[in-house]
């Protein structure tokens, strides 16, 4: 279901928790980097083309084709129009905190892996090394062997997880980001795996 913001009397959007992308249009916009950029910076409240530019280190022309392609795909919208030294500025915000992708089933097959595999691109696009002892930026990845109703119940313990790191602190500390997934690697040797 998706939810529809509302502005506040401080141009702020009142933003759903989250939003199952379904459209293909939504699909193609989370397909770049650059617009996840934007969506993260968007995280921290609504901001400006000018403010994005300059906050994600890029061009004010490519950051405003990729606020469009948001928007039109229903991602961010405007939230604030004010005029500064003559022009009219207008900031944008997410429609949702959190931007859930569509269950496999409900994506076309040729499609599945690389959508599925698009928060993992992602966090590997934006992470930085660990910057010292106080950085608690870690990654691993573990591999181990179970029937499908334990790996389900793992999926749900990380969905809990996850919704907590998401609460997190407003206003307060830096930015991190949490990615996590569980998956069939493609080189198991699916005949050997159980059926459901």
């Amino acid at each position: 279901m998706q939810r529809k913001p509302t502005a506040s009397a401080s141009g702020e959007a009142a933003a759903g928790n989250d939003l199952t992308v379904s459209s293909p249009e939504q699909l193609h916009a989370l397909g770049n980097s650059t617009r996840w950029r934007i969506l993260g910076r968007l995280m921290d409240g609504p901001a400006s083309i000018q403010e994005l530019a300059g906050a994600l280190g890029a061009a004010k022309g490519t950051i405003g084709h990729h606020v469009h392609v948001l928007e039109d795909a229903g991602l961010i919208r405007l939230v604030e129009r004010k005029r500064v030294r003559g022009v009219v500025e207008k900031r944008y915000a997410r429609v949702a905190r959190q931007f859930r992708l569509p269950d496999a089933d409900r994506v076309p097959a040729e499609s599945r892996q690389e959508i599925g595999t698009m928060p993992l691109r992602q966090a590997i696009a934006e992470a930085s090394p660990a910057s010292g002892q106080d950085d608690p930026s870690m990654s691993l990845v573990i591999r181990a062997r179970m029937p499908a109703e334990r790996a389900r119940r793992f999926a749900a313990m990380i969905e809990v997880l996850a919704a907590e790191f998401a609460d997190g602190a407003p206003g307060t500390g830096e930015t991190y980001g949490l990615v996590a997934g569980i998956y069939r690697p493609n080189w198991t040797d699916r005949a050997e795996e159980p059926t459901e």
